[in-house]
């Protein structure tokens, strides 16, 4: 065990996993790497993580209680397939049986026929020699050859007793079937009844199992989620344009995992959340709200989008007016929010700024033009001049992101006519007093749209788009520089490198949750910028910022 999983230091959990499954030492390991996956194989030297036990334990029950679940259901589903084949088995005989019926009741009408057919015959044969009329009123003599025999009538009659007894003996018979039939009908109807009776109970047996298995693998995620945010690490949401235009070389075979296909392989990708092209603004929001609202109790939370140009970066953040993105629907959220609260007294102040060829712009100042600085104390970074707003209502969220938007610089490129050429940060801060407890909070939210990452070569820009692309190329490196020194513990993260990665210091540098949106697009003409895209959100998947704690104070306690 201690080979095969080198970074597993707790000894107590695996003797007691050990325990649980028997002492098999494979089952075990698989279980371990099931729910830990690379950060057992692959541990970074100096690198110490948060771990709980109780939540892994947790999560070794969970895993084992979905496994019989989904096996009882299986069961059930395999049960209600066998009553189906059944039933249909049943039906058919009773098909087959009042077809025999019909058979024989058209037997016994035809043979009735015959008989009274018969029957007359055989009356007039018998009256036709012995009836006497008047001579006068008698047609000429038939000659005696032409008349019927004695013994020929008395065979007749032998043959129509002989087929009357036939048809009393057919009568009865058919009747004996028509009984058993008619016994075995109400066999079937009952029987019917009992399968229709077990189906409903079936039914709800598996919508309860279902139900059941929904709910653990709710709790399993939610228990996975608590465990993530206990380490500290960067959650990743991958998200895929729609285009139905080009080949797609994705696919989305779950909500947390993404298949690319090239050169007839695949690579697979898992992350926290994956937004297939059918999803909605609302569905992306949705799953992203509750790290966005925690910053309301006091913590700094960060959100990042990041792909190539033309990925859906700007949409999934910006959104249109009639399908807003996240950074209006978080305003928006926070301040239903703040007005719930009613002991508590928020104030919401938004500012906005582009990163536009290593210089920092106010996109709502008056002045577009004037040049901001940057100011460091401690792992605070500061902006002086940044223009700051209180908004109250979504009115004041419309007008001044209008106007942020209005003041970006965009410009067309051959790989998106209206291209992003600057980084986007929308910062807000929320703070709140409780009138109550007298307890204050200070909580940030940060929403950076980065600039697209993209190949020189394939967007052809030339002149003041060139010197645009290699600004942005080289603020999105420093920022995979400072994601790789995160991810191996080192000892100097380069924050200062671009002012990008000096800007999102505070929000990488382990007082804040963070989210990314890698955006990909599913052309497969853009294959090698979309693997480049989901290899980035993989690798920072693994880095663990350390657990957060919120930014309160209790203001009686400081008198």
């Amino acid at each position: 065990m201690q080979n095969a999983l080198p970074a597993t230091t707790d000894y107590k959990e695996v003797t007691a996993a050990l325990r649980q499954y028997n002492y098999d030492p494979d089952e075990v390991i698989s279980v371990f790497l099931a729910i830990f996956g690379d950060s057992l194989e692959n541990s970074f030297q100096g690198q110490q993580y948060f771990e709980d036990p109780l939540l892994k334990r947790d999560l070794w029950e969970k895993e084992r209680k979905i496994e019989c679940l989904q096996h009882a259901l299986q069961e059930k589903e395999k049960e209600i397939k066998n009553f189906y084949v059944k039933c249909k088995h049943l039906q058919e005989e009773n098909h087959s049986l009042n077809r025999i019926i019909d058979s024989l009741n058209a037997r016994v009408i035809k043979l009735e026929d015959e008989h009274e057919k018969d029957l007359d015959i055989i009356s007039t044969l018998q009256k036709g020699p012995f009836i006497h009329h008047n001579p006068a009123s008698l047609p000429a003599p038939i000659p005696p050859k032409h008349l019927l025999e004695p013994h020929k009538v008395t065979s007749l009659l032998r043959v129509a007793r002989e087929l009357n007894i036939c048809n009393q003996h057919l009568k009865v018979s058919i009747g004996r079937h028509l009984s058993d039939l008619s016994r075995r009908m109400n066999d079937l109807g009952n029987t019917v009844l009992k399968m229709k009776d077990f189906e409903l109970g079936a039914a709800k047996e598996t919508e309860e199992l279902r139900a059941l298995y929904q709910r653990e693998a709710l709790e399993r995620k939610l228990l996975y989620n608590q465990l993530q945010e206990l380490r500290g690490n960067i959650r990743v949401f991958c998200r895929c344009r729609p285009d139905t235009q080009s080949q797609s070389c994705l696919d989305f075979p779950s909500d947390d995992e993404i298949h690319v296909n090239q050169n007839g392989s695949r690579k697979k990708f898992s992350f926290d959340k994956v937004f297939s092209p059918q999803s909605t603004q609302e569905d992306v929001f949705t799953d992203t709200l509750p790290i966005i609202t925690s910053c309301v109790d006091g913590y700094n939370v960060s959100i990042l989008a990041y792909g190539q140009t033309g990925s859906g970066k700007t949409y999934t953040m910006m959104g249109t007016q009639e399908k807003p993105g996240v950074n209006i629907r978080s305003i928006r959220a926070l301040l239903h929010i703040c007005h719930e609260r009613e002991t508590i007294r928020y104030t919401i102040k938004i500012s906005m700024l582009e990163i536009y060829n290593e210089t920092v712009k106010d996109l709502l100042s008056k002045n577009i033009g004037d040049l901001l600085d940057l100011r460091t104390q401690g792992k605070n970074v500061t902006v002086h001049g940044l223009t700051e707003t209180e908004v109250a209502t979504e009115a004041d969220i419309r007008e001044i992101m209008t106007l942020g938007e209005k003041n970006r610089t965009v410009a067309s490129t051959k790989m998106n006519t209206e291209s992003s050429r600057s980084h986007l940060m929308v910062m807000l801060r929320v703070s709140g007093m409780d009138s109550i407890s007298g307890v204050a909070s200070f909580g940030t939210l940060t929403l950076c749209d980065l600039a697209g990452s993209e190949r020189i070569s394939k967007t052809e820009a030339t002149g003041q788009r060139l010197v645009e692309a290699a600004a942005i190329n080289k603020s999105l490196t420093s920022l995979g520089q400072v994601f790789t020194a995160l991810k191996t513990n080192a000892l100097h993260v380069p924050y200062r490198n671009s002012k990008l990665t000096h800007l999102l210091q505070p929000s990488l540098s382990g007082n804040a949750k963070a989210c990314v949106f890698v955006t990909v697009s599913p052309d497969v003409k853009n294959l090698g910028e979309t693997l480049n895209s989901l290899l980035f959100g993989s690798s920072i998947q693994q880095i663990a910022l350390g657990k957060v704690a919120p930014q309160i104070t209790s203001t009686r306690a400081a008198k």
